[in-house]
């Protein structure tokens, strides 16, 4: 019988080390989910969305918080696997609009119409899952969210930001409403440890501060993959 802990099911290990290899290696089932249309290739990677849709499946979180909406492919993969777990709640902030980017309105447009109809396939495939988009930038929507909601997250996929400085304000942010063994992941951001030297010299280093700054002896345990455009898992631990 299930509990309100939604423990792990039996073919999945109940440690984050032992779950790690499953995470990256066992096959998703992701039919349904809608192919990138836009026409700049941004979109989640298939690599990553089969960690992402594995990751839900293991951890079964009931509050899901994602930054980085964009076509709503990594928000389909994960709803698939909350729907298999029983259901539950994503939260999925983005805004239209790249300042380093020379992109025009009307290609935005056309994201956004994408993104629509990629959330709204997601909530009709996946009813016993709710489907939140919120419209703006993520450093001013999420501190109104977790004031007004009183949010406690059990998952967070970081998917918009991919420097340092944006990927730490979104985190500093968001950590402080994590569950007790809550699951971070932070997509685009770093490649495997044997390309750190590259790595650290394009000052992409968020996944060295994390080590460094909030992981070694505060409670957070980490793994990372360059597969795909490589990713960053950071699991907490019991406080």
């Amino acid at each position: 019988m299930n509990t309100t802990k939604n423990p792990p099911s039996p073919d999945w290990p109940e440690s984050f080390h032992s779950a790690w290899q499953m995470i990256c290696s066992r096959p998703a089932d992701l039919e349904g989910l809608p192919a990138s249309r836009w026409k700049h290739a941004w979109s989640t990677h298939p690599s990553a969305a089969r960690r992402i849709h594995n990751a839900v499946l293991w951890q079964k979180p009931r509050t899901i918080i994602e930054t980085g909406t964009f076509e709503g492919l990594g928000t389909y993969a994960m709803a698939k696997a909350a729907a298999i777990n029983g259901g539950g709640t994503i939260y999925t902030v983005d805004y239209d609009g790249d300042p380093e980017a020379s992109i025009p309105p009307e290609d935005w447009q056309q994201l956004r119409n994408f993104r629509l109809e990629n959330l709204e396939k997601a909530r009709a495939d996946f009813p016993s899952v709710k489907i939140v988009f919120l419209d703006g930038d993520s450093r001013i929507v999420l501190p109104h969210l977790f004031r007004d909601e009183k949010i406690v997250w059990d998952l967070f996929f970081q998917d918009s930001m991919h420097f340092t400085a944006g990927i730490l304000a979104e985190w500093r942010i968001v950590k402080p409403h994590a569950s007790p063994q809550a699951l971070a992941i932070f997509d685009d951001v770093c490649l495997d440890w044997r390309k750190l030297p590259s790595h650290l010299a394009g000052h992409r280093d968020f996944c060295l501060h994390f080590v460094l700054c909030e992981a070694l002896g505060r409670g957070w345990r980490w793994k990372s993959t360059g597969e795909g455009r490589g990713q960053f898992f950071a699991k907490k631990m019991r406080d």
